[in-house]
């Protein structure tokens, strides 16, 4: 049996990345485990999922701070990957995943952040949610 991982890992390059990220208004108030998971949903949604190179020393968050919520999401990102819900037992591997769209999802936000005007980007982001929303939706 493996062990439940103790930390969710991030590269180390992202550090700066994730500061950066806590200096935007929308995400002032928000924790690690909030960050890591829009970054992770981002990287999912792009379909832009890179390997993590070199992990930071001591890791990003605790696996335990995840809501039930949060599992569901980890877990449906990873399923998409793997084979069958049997390996969602894999938790290394469910959480490797995950950190490899956290990686390539650190790196499109930010650079979407970068790329537009003060204010423009949630606007943008808004708009996109509401795309999706109506396709998958519908009314």
């Amino acid at each position: 049996m493996i062990k439940d991982p103790l930390r969710f890992d991030i590269d180390e390059e992202d550090k700066e990345l994730y500061d950066k990220l806590k200096k935007e208004d929308i995400f002032k108030d928000k924790n690690r485990r909030d960050q890591f998971l829009f970054a992770m949903s981002i990287g999912f949604k792009n379909r832009f999922r890179i390997p993590i190179k070199k992990k930071l020393k001591g890791g990003f968050f605790r696996t335990e701070d995840l809501r039930q919520e949060d599992r569901t999401l980890v877990n449906s990102v990873a399923l998409s990957v793997i084979n069958s819900i049997e390996d969602l037992s894999n938790r290394e591997e469910v959480y490797k995943i995950a950190e490899e769209y956290a990686h390539g999802g650190i790196k499109l936000l930010i650079g979407k952040i970068e790329s537009t005007q003060f204010g423009t980007f949630w606007k943008i982001f808004e708009k996109e949610l509401h795309d999706i929303y109506e396709e998958t939706i519908g009314d």
